[in-house]
């Protein structure tokens, strides 16, 4: 890897659709080649080059956010922590959707479905991994991983084949995501997985996920849905952006100027099918409400740009009950209406809510109706199956409590 390289291809699917570059005082900018694919809401395609700030937003947006995982992929490859160029020449060669950052030199090589290598991960082995995931945040330095994930938590992309798991070999794309137990939040993957288990069982679009332990270590898979895998188990990545990126929004909290659902209502009047991913979008509001999840910001959302498809709501991730968690905000990080606080939301607000986002007030009623029964059910029916196995945890009766109280709270506004 060349330090003094100042520029990079941007490929989407292998295929190179434009060149990064950073100039002399050490901003960004983005150009597209000619017969390119559009990769972004913010880069319509053009001849004209786009500026520094557009590019920290979307480029930028492929980084990990913490600034300790920041600090540790910087020591590791000798580069600035604060330059979002060289933290993606370092580890742009596998980002979220089928978008990576390759030297302009390196070999083309379309992306279409790729055989799976892996070298397998013994129990030890992984588990050792995941206690050196904050020195060594995804992964990064393991068989040549250059790859990066979005996001504070302490995570990595790993393949999954059969059942084993193992890291990527040959260039091949990641198939989930390993997210570990988080110290300070007792329970978190079994929450999590409890969370998302509930919304699938409402038949919501959420990736498959399940609970794994390996040599103490417990942790959440998650199937990453910007992939997808063929009958001849071969895998092909799928483009993506979230809302943030999608919307230019350098801030992930509406507070601090970041998003709102106005915004993504707007948003996902560009969709192929505005008025099913519309509605979706407003189930996932209500689900975060009863769920009693507080952290659903716009980098919690994204648009799927599938060829077969075409531009799509992606599924739900992220999604765990922030309130049973005493050190984390009861304030919501979009608000509905005129308030953040769960307790503080009336009917007024969900009124004013439709109305922002031109989104029905009666078809809202029905979903909430619909919700306020089956969310409660759902989760009592997951719970129920986690107690059976050898991950249950007693935080998951304070979550099932929570639902109770955040549905009989919003069913009686209606």
């Amino acid at each position: 890897m060349n330090p003094n390289a100042k520029l990079l291809s941007v490929r989407l699917n292998g295929e190179p659709v434009g060149t990064l570059e950073q100039i002399k005082d050490g901003k960004m900018r983005f150009e597209y080649a000619s017969n390119a694919r559009q990769i972004s809401f913010q880069f319509p395609l053009s001849k004209t080059r786009y500026g520094n700030m557009p590019c920290e937003l979307y480029f930028g947006g492929l980084l990990p956010e913490s600034e300790e995982a920041r600090r540790a992929i910087a020591s590791k490859f000798n580069i600035n922590p604060n330059s979002t160029f060289a933290l993606l020449r370092a580890i742009g060669r596998d980002c979220a959707g089928a978008i990576s950052l390759h030297e302009p030199e390196d070999p083309i090589v379309a992306d279409t479905f790729h055989p799976i290598e892996i070298r397998p991960l013994p129990d030890k082995e992984l588990a050792k991994h995941i206690r050196d995931l904050p020195r060594k945040p995804l992964f990064i330095g393991l068989e040549g991983l250059r790859l990066s994930l979005a996001g504070v938590q302490e995570k990595a992309a790993l393949c999954v084949i059969g059942g084993q798991i193992g890291l990527p070999l040959q260039e091949t794309p990641t198939t989930h995501i390993l997210k570990p137990a988080i110290l300070r939040f007792p329970g978190s993957v079994q929450n999590e997985y409890l969370c998302l288990r509930t919304a699938a069982n409402l038949k919501l679009p959420v990736p498959r996920v399940e609970v794994r332990k390996s040599d103490g270590e417990i942790y959440l898979l998650v199937e990453r849905y910007d992939r997808k895998v063929d009958d001849q188990g071969r895998i092909l990545r799928i483009h993506q952006e979230d809302f943030c990126q999608a919307l230019g929004f350098r801030e992930k909290y509406q507070r601090r100027g970041g998003p709102g659902f106005t915004d993504c209502f707007a948003l996902l009047m560009n969709t192929a099918i505005p008025v099913i991913d519309r509605r979706l979008l407003m189930e996932a509001v209500i689900l975060n409400y009863l769920i009693g999840n507080a952290d659903a910001h716009g980098k919690n959302f994204s648009v799927l740009y599938d060829g077969e498809h075409g531009t799509r709501l992606a599924p739900f991730y992220d999604i765990l009950c922030t309130q049973v968690y005493e050190d984390l905000s009861e304030d919501m990080c979009m608000k509905i209406g005129e308030h953040y606080n769960f307790s503080d939301v009336v009917a007024s607000d969900w009124e004013k809510l439709c109305k922002t986002a031109a989104f029905s007030l009666p078809e809202t009623k029905r979903l909430i109706s619909k919700h306020t029964n089956d969310v409660f059910r759902a989760v009592k029916e997951e719970r129920a199956l986690l107690r059976k196995t050898e991950f249950d945890h007693e935080i998951l009766d304070q979550v099932v409590m929570r639902v109770e109280k955040n549905c009989s709270r919003l069913e009686k506004l209606f």
